[in-house]
């Protein structure tokens, strides 16, 4: 699968500031069900995510100074290619910054921060899949 989704970390209270943005602004339309607190567009084949930094800080327990401005959330097609990316990137230098597990909604991921302090997701999820235009799509009984 390989596809890519963006988060970006923002303070809380800016949700409502880029909804309007983005959507009144911009056009670009809401994407997958309304969580509290974040923000999820899609922008022809891209999605991004916007997301309070205090939640990424709680989900993946590290310290909110540390928490990158970014995380790029990468999905694969099977858990063993979320092992096999996961590794792969800590032998070659990547810094653990939450453990591979399962997580709510449907997610088996692990968060590492490459050598220059990037954020990254590695993802096996069988609720999300790329729609027909290469961006992902929620699966649903309709579309799966």
């Amino acid at each position: 699968m390989d596809q890519a989704v963006h988060m970006l970390m923002v303070p809380a209270g800016d949700m409502e500031t880029l909804r309007k943005f983005y959507i009144d602004g911009l056009g670009w339309r809401s994407w997958g069900p309304e969580v509290p607190g974040s923000l999820m567009l899609r922008a022809g084949t891209v999605v991004i995510v916007f997301v309070p930094r205090d939640y990424l800080a709680a989900e993946s327990g590290i310290d909110l100074s540390a928490v990158p401005r970014a995380v790029n959330a990468i999905f694969v097609e099977t858990k063993a290619d979320v092992d096999t990316q996961f590794a792969k990137a800590i032998a070659v230098g990547a810094t653990i910054t939450s453990p591979i597990r399962d997580r709510d909604g449907g997610l088996y991921s692990g968060y590492f921060a490459d050598p220059e302090g990037n954020g990254w997701e590695i993802v096996w999820s069988p609720v999300m899949r790329p729609g027909a235009d290469g961006g992902l799509v929620l699966a649903t009984p309709e579309n799966t």
